[in-house]
């Protein structure tokens, strides 16, 4: 179809763009990150303090912002070793935690023990567990509350180590429940609609699976299911 040839035409180019353009931004950002760490370290006012702090976080939105495009353009298939996913999901929520501070969000845990491991790129994990972590705090208002537990189960006689992630936010409205994983798709004022897109290419390279339940007003489950390695 005319439609399906256009995506594609926008993807090659997106690829080529983001590696071209990644050499060139990826150098100076570097060094404005540096820069910048090293007077977090110098002894300044509280005024400075905080904007040193917002131009470091702005860096790193730049930084990840780079990472996903590049995600979203390059094969998957490689680095992979057999992991555990409570090991990630632990990583995951200790990234995750000074930002859940500062957003005034609780995360609940509750990690399964004895899990069988699974045959994934521990790095590709993370970024997905990291990006649906995100969405869950980005979804919340007051008194934000994000759990993330872990557990086996077995769908159609296949055995999976499943990890979900409910936050009690805003919910998804019914008409975008079918788009959220489409490519550019997105609400977010300052959103490029890539992040939910990449780990669905990420988890299919993988033939994980990925699902969700959401209701306005009450939030969103977020279920990724991994096959467990025999």
């Amino acid at each position: 179809m005319i439609q399906d040839e256009i995506q594609n035409n926008k993807l090659q180019i997106l690829g080529k763009l983001a590696a071209s353009l990644a050499h060139e931004i990826r150098n100076p950002l570097s060094a404005i990150k540096l820069s910048l760490e090293y007077m977090k370290m110098s002894e300044v006012n509280p005024d400075i303090a905080e904007s040193i702090h917002s131009c470091l976080d702005a860096a790193n939105r730049i930084q990840n912002l780079i990472e996903t495009t590049l995600d979203f353009s390059r094969a998957t298939l490689n680095d992979c070793s057999k992991i555990s996913l409570n090991e990630v999901v632990e990583l995951a929520i200790e990234i995750m935690q000074p930002r859940a501070n500062v957003l005034n969000i609780k995360i609940n845990k509750d990690l399964r023990d004895q899990m069988g491991l699974i045959y994934f790129n521990k790095n590709k994990m993370l970024q997905v567990i990291i990006n649906l972590i995100t969405n869950a705090f980005e979804a919340c208002t007051k008194h934000g509350v994000v759990k993330i537990k872990t557990y086996s189960e077995i769908v159609d006689k296949i055995s999976y180590n499943t990890v979900e992630i409910a936050d009690n936010g805003v919910g998804i409205n019914e008409e975008d429940k079918e788009k959220i994983f489409h490519d550019f798709y997105t609400k977010k004022p300052t959103g490029t609609g890539l992040g939910l897109s990449v780990c669905k290419m990420i988890l299919d390279d993988f033939e994980a699976k990925i699902d969700f339940d959401s209701e306005i007003g009450k939030g969103t489950h977020f279920f990724v299911r991994f096959k467990v390695t025999k």
